[in-house]
């Protein structure tokens, strides 16, 4: 199975230099039994290889020579696709159609789910089922998330930012796709997508996550808050 990651952002809403990207600021990590500060892609890609994900596809701005460089001084089989303009998640998707020819994996490159095991359970799910896979967090704010209706076992609908949101289970920016996705895309966001596929009656599931076990960058405010998020998750796991 290959994993898409999404990384071309303009970084504006972390307030960071024109030349940064969040996606490369460094994040907390266990690498041989160690705790160790690596750059959140860095992160995901090591992650996601520990569940046996051989291929990768990351989106990048066309101008970002230093992210691409530092990928590929890594020892792993990426490819890189380039977005001219940030246009939205679902745009940025859209950019591997001609590429990925099978279901696969879908992680937001400012994102990570620091639990290895719900990662594995995303996957045990979909080669049970062969249906989309989402992952949900419960969150206080829920009008600031794209979220999901769901019943016992399946997502019923989703819905971006809305209003008077029907439930306070928020999309973590990992997501298990059917290859099927492409030919939903029709906005700059990926959540009507999904639910035009739900309303399809392509099924899918959901894995529930804790809200601390997402670990995402979301602007300059909030970074020191999940450095202190990573460092604590894998010290518990290793004092």
């Amino acid at each position: 199975m290959d994993a898409l990651i999404t990384a071309a952002g303009k970084g504006t809403r972390a307030n960071l230099p024109e030349n940064m990207r969040k996606e490369m600021l460094p994040v907390y990590s266990i690498r041989n039994d160690k705790i160790v500060l690596r750059p959140m892609l860095d992160c995901i890609i090591y992650n996601l290889s520990r569940v046996n994900i051989k291929k990768f596809f990351v989106i990048l701005n066309k101008n970002d020579s230093y992210t691409g460089n530092y990928l590929k001084s890594l020892n792993y089989n990426i490819e890189f696709l380039y977005q001219s303009r940030a246009e939205g998640f679902g745009k940025a998707v859209l950019l591997a159609k001609d590429y990925i020819k099978n279901d696969f994996i879908l992680n937001a490159g400012d994102g990570i789910i620091l639990n290895s095991k719900k990662v594995k359970d995303v996957i045990d799910i979909y080669n049970s089922k062969k249906h989309n896979v989402l992952t949900l967090m419960r969150v206080n704010n829920p009008e600031n998330y794209g979220i999901a209706t769901v019943n016992r076992e399946y997502i019923l609908r989703v819905d971006e930012k809305p209003e008077k949101p029907e439930s306070n289970y928020a999309l973590a920016a990992f997501y298990l796709l059917k290859k099927e996705i492409f030919d939903y895309i029709k906005y700059t966001e990926l959540t009507p997508a999904i639910n035009e596929m739900i309303g399809n009656s392509i099924k899918t599931n959901y894995v529930k996550i804790n809200r601390y076990e997402w670990a995402s960058i979301g602007n300059s405010n909030n970074y020191y808050k999940i450095l202190e998020r990573t460092y604590r998750y894998y010290r518990k796991l290793f004092p």
